[in-house]
């Protein structure tokens, strides 16, 4: 087969990959885009996620490919429970091909305002609302838990770069050993309609980290790279109703491609980089945004 053959250049067949967040959003497309593809994918999540009902759903799709997957609870909140969910891996592993560090959450100020329209008192109470906690927590899972877990796995990672998959082929040349970091594309414009941020601030901090780790595991080529999603419907994100808890209301009409992001777009972006296909690419990010950001700024 030609090495530009679609099924060698974009292949993860037999990779070891870890997605955390991977029962839901954007996680749960990651595991069912590598699953599909005959990867083994771990998923973790909360205790109080569908963990079993997860991990079915992803060996049923994996049939075809061979791809399998282990479901398990984790805690990232804490250094501890992060260095439990790496020696999980570690008991089963003896290399990590891929990891998908995607958790992730949001914390909207309690009284919200539109930053657009608001008068100066409005906003400032908007504001003020945030508390100091939720900045605190948003820093540790969206900044903190990406650095720390990557730093956990770094020689399981490194192990899957130096492993000879065939006769003079490492698995760095295959793509292998590569972290993809979930980032957002609210650390890529300032001014909309809707107030994140804490969640933006820590977002931009992410976009930096993946600079920051491709630098210093740069001598043993672990790649570190990050996707920037636009909106993508989750259980952090409902769109589509307009109201309550869906924040965003008409915003998805706005991007130049009509449409919220979907299984697809996140699956076939990341496949790229955790292939050969993509295996030349270390230390930036990819905006996954149906344009989105070339709007963002000034919104109206």
């Amino acid at each position: 087969m030609a090495s530009t053959a679609i099924p060698s250049l974009f292949s993860v067949k037999g990779s070891v990959a870890l997605v955390t967040g991977g029962t839901s959003g954007i996680g749960l497309m990651i595991a069912k885009g590598l699953v599909t593809n005959g990867a083994k994918v771990y998923v973790c999540g909360l205790k109080s996620d569908p963990i079993e009902a997860v991990q079915d759903e992803l060996c049923a799709l994996g049939k075809e490919s061979g791809g399998v997957a282990c479901a398990f609870s984790c805690d990232l909140t804490s250094k501890e429970g992060i260095q439990q969910a790496a020696d999980i891996v570690r008991s089963l592993e003896k290399h990590l091909d891929i990891l998908i560090s995607n958790a992730g959450i949001r914390r909207d100020p309690p009284i919200a305002c539109n930053p657009l329209t608001a008068s100066l008192s409005e906003l400032q109470t908007s504001l003020w609302s945030s508390s100091y906690s939720d900045w605190t927590s948003s820093f540790q899972i969206n900044v903190m838990a990406h650095y720390f877990l990557s730093v956990a796995l770094l020689d399981l990672l490194a192990a899957a770069g130096e492993r000879e998959v065939s006769p003079g082929v490492k698995g760095r040349d295959l793509g292998r050993g590569v972290v993809v970091v979930t980032s957002s594309i609210a650390s890529l414009h300032n001014a909309t309609n809707v107030d994140m941020m804490s969640y933006a601030a820590t977002k931009a901090a992410t976009d930096h980290l993946v600079a920051l780790l491709a630098a210093k595991f740069a001598r043993w080529y672990v790649r570190v790279c990050g996707i920037n999603p636009g909106f993508v419907p989750s259980a952090m994100n409902p769109m589509g109703t307009g109201s309550g808890a869906d924040i965003f209301g008409d915003l998805v009409q706005k991007v130049p491609a009509k449409r919220a992001g979907g299984l697809d777009d996140m699956a076939g972006v990341v496949l790229f980089l955790c292939s050969k296909a993509g295996a030349y690419v270390d230390g930036r990010s990819i905006a996954i945004d149906g344009g989105r950001t070339l709007f963002a700024n000034g919104q109206v």
